[in-house]
């Protein structure tokens, strides 16, 4: 197996027990999950965070299963364990939402960098049907939000490879100054794809799920790059492969090397 850690603290706000020593839960969002977390219902959704509080790595502790997933999850603890790792990853309002960090610079060039004012100054673009992308609360690395991409579903074929764009504003640079471009990431599993960068529509750099620290944990990473025009624009791509797979941006920083 990949993983021996402690239990996996779920997503955000969930806590799945006290269990000292278990298996690391990997996030699916499979059709079980779908089923969990109802995205157009917001009190399916808080039913199902309400259950994923309850489940344990033995299923001991669960004896509410939702009865809409039951025909996707069955009964036992592992395929709800697997998609209560996703957290509610869709758009649907939970009952009671986290009070937000108050909306300050962060960025330096950049400006929202940390998501905590939402999607404003990004641009954001999904090119696989199965694909969503938008701003989190069950994970980040700072502040209280962060950015997210999502396959929801399995793909006999890893086309289209890219299957969302996050793009920034314009940033007006000095021509030919040393900058420095910031950030973390985080993936949900060793085959969840890489991160790319773009100047300008100029690869920088990327960065893979085995890279590092591997998957599970927030990984900062740095990028070198010399403006040779007066604006930018930064582009994030997220790609990935077959598998069903959950990807997290955070803590951007643009600015002039010190």
């Amino acid at each position: 197996m990949y993983f021996k850690h402690q239990l996996l603290s779920l997503l955000g706000v969930f806590a799945i027990g006290s269990q000292a020593a278990t298996t690391l839960a990997r996030c699916n969002a499979n059709n079980c999950y779908r089923a969990l977390f109802s995205c157009p219902d917001p009190s399916a959704v808080s039913a199902a965070s309400a259950f994923c509080a309850t489940i344990t790595a033995s299923g001991t502790t669960a004896t509410n299963f939702p009865a809409r997933a039951t025909k996707a999850c069955g009964t036992a603890a592992a395929p709800y364990i697997s998609a209560c790792a996703c957290g509610p990853t869709c758009s649907a309002t939970p009952s009671s939402t986290p009070t937000s960090t108050p909306c300050v610079p962060y960025g330096g060039l950049l400006s929202n960098g940390d998501f905590e004012c939402g999607i404003e100054s990004w641009t954001v673009e999904t090119y696989d049907a199965n694909a969503r992308a938008d701003i989190t609360y069950a994970s980040t690395n700072s502040g209280q939000r962060s950015f997210e991409a999502a396959l929801l579903a399995d793909r006999p074929l890893p086309q289209p490879p890219v299957v969302a764009g996050l793009k920034s504003h314009s940033v007006s640079v000095q021509r030919n100054v040393p900058c420095k471009l910031t950030f973390a990431v985080w993936f949900d599993g060793p085959d969840a794809g890489f991160v790319g960068v773009r100047f300008n529509g100029v690869a920088g750099r990327t960065v893979d799920a085995r890279d590092g620290a591997g998957w599970g944990v927030w990984k900062a990473v740095s990028v070198d790059y010399t403006p040779d025009s007066d604006n930018i624009k930064i582009l994030f791509e997220f790609v990935s492969g077959r598998d069903a797979s959950l990807v997290r941006l955070d803590s951007v920083v643009f600015n002039y090397l010190r």
